[in-house]
């Protein structure tokens, strides 16, 4: 496969904070760039959808669009999660299309996708008719169709992995599993216990402006928060951000970005609004954790709870963001619990009203004839490592 861009330029971002420079600033906005993009990286990469308590009981389903990819995650007969495409092996309609209100005024709009909970799947369009496994049950009218095997049809399947609740699933039925490369992780935020929590619906925003890259930056990076975000991040101040080394096998970054007082929150009072996680040191509950699954996955966590995002890319300069909470299932009990969630979201949107601006802006600058590559504080160390992870995919898909 080739890409628009010279490796040789694309090679300039891989290394470290003191060495390298920015990507080039068209992998931001190159459409086909993008098409190269989405094929070395997305399709064949660990891709997060979800959190299973969403398919807690037998049937239970949602869709799913990763990487632009139509798919079902649906909790099976055996109370397995199974993963498949939701396109129909009959002419191609998407079997969880969701046609009901469709009207006059709103039949050009993209297309919705269905979830709850069901005992199979029946495409819309000729009423072929899939098990909880994808399997074809029923086809009408295809008796005389001497070719046909019922038996032989099915969705296609796609590959799963869970780890402490997220469900990943991954288009190369090959890849290499995601636990093992996520262990200096998974030890350093063993006490938050993620796998025992809850998540709250996630809301999802489509078509957020900007490419899926300055999204994963701004989460990632620290340099901001002292500056972009002086005054309700002063709880946290860039000064003590540091970032985890990462080595070739490791699946994940991460750092740390110390509180000056225990138990600080995202909110306009600085301190936490829930109760403390029940296991977290008194050091772990004066810090936050900043991690990143490459290439859909950012967790946050603090002292009483984390959060969650997941980034898929819709095209070179927009993508969709889903957003949760996570908490004990305790929590979810306590009085008073949906004011303090409100109250929460509530505080995070002073940041948000800061950052997505802010994002919207870099990327009409990473636009301009005039945009640069430029080198990294130390408090963005974090960006160099995520370069050198694409860079290393970009170039084995070159070599491919």
């Amino acid at each position: 496969m080739e890409t628009p861009i010279a490796f040789e330029e694309l090679v300039k971002s891989r290394g470290s904070y003191k060495d390298a420079v920015g990507l080039p600033p068209s992998v931001y906005s190159d459409p086909d760039f993008f098409a190269f993009e989405i094929e070395s990286v997305f399709s064949s990469e660990w891709l997060c959808v979800g959190r299973e308590e969403q398919v807690s009981e037998v049937g239970d389903f949602f869709s799913a669009t990763p990487a632009g990819e139509p798919i079902i995650v649906v909790r099976n007969s055996e109370s397995e999660i199974r993963a498949m495409s939701s396109v129909c092996p009959h002419r191609g309609m998407c079997v969880t299309a969701d046609l009901d209100g469709i009207d006059d005024q709103n039949m050009l709009e993209p297309t919705k996708f269905l979830s709850g909970n069901a005992r199979y799947f029946r495409c819309p369009y000729h009423w072929w008719v899939f098990n909880l496994d994808g399997q074809l049950t029923g086809a009408p009218e295809m008796k005389d169709t001497d070719c046909f095997v019922m038996e032989d049809t099915s969705l296609a399947k796609i590959a799963v992995e869970i780890w402490n609740g997220f469900i990943f699933v991954n288009f190369d039925q090959n890849a290499d599993p995601l636990g093992p490369s996520l262990i200096k992780l998974e030890n350093t935020v063993t006490n938050y216990n993620l796998s025992s929590l809850k998540t709250v619906d996630p809301a999802v925003i489509p078509d957020v402006p900007f490419n899926w890259k300055i999204m994963i930056e701004n989460f990632m990076e620290m340099y901001h928060n002292s500056r972009l975000h002086k005054g309700i991040h002063d709880w946290a101040p860039s000064s003590g951000a540091w970032y985890s080394d990462v080595e070739p096998t490791d699946g994940a970054m991460f750092g740390f970005n110390p509180s000056l007082e225990i138990d600080g929150g995202f909110n306009p009072s600085y301190k936490a609004l829930f109760p403390p996680l029940p296991n977290l040191s008194e050091e772990e509950r004066q810090r936050v954790v900043f991690a990143f699954i490459p290439p859909t996955l950012l967790i946050g966590m603090q002292a009483d709870s984390a959060f969650w995002f997941t980034v898929n890319p819709t095209g070179p300069e927009t993508h969709e963001l889903s957003m949760a909470y996570l908490f004990p299932e305790e929590v979810l009990e306590i009085p008073l619990f949906d004011e303090l969630l409100e109250a929460a979201i509530r505080g995070v949107g002073y940041f948000n009203r800061q950052d997505i601006p802010t994002n919207i802006a870099s990327q009409l600058g990473l636009s301009s004839r005039f945009a640069n590559r430029a080198n990294y504080s130390w408090q963005e160390a974090v960006i160099p490592q995520f370069n050198s992870w694409l860079v290393d995919r970009y170039e084995e898909s070159l070599k491919g």
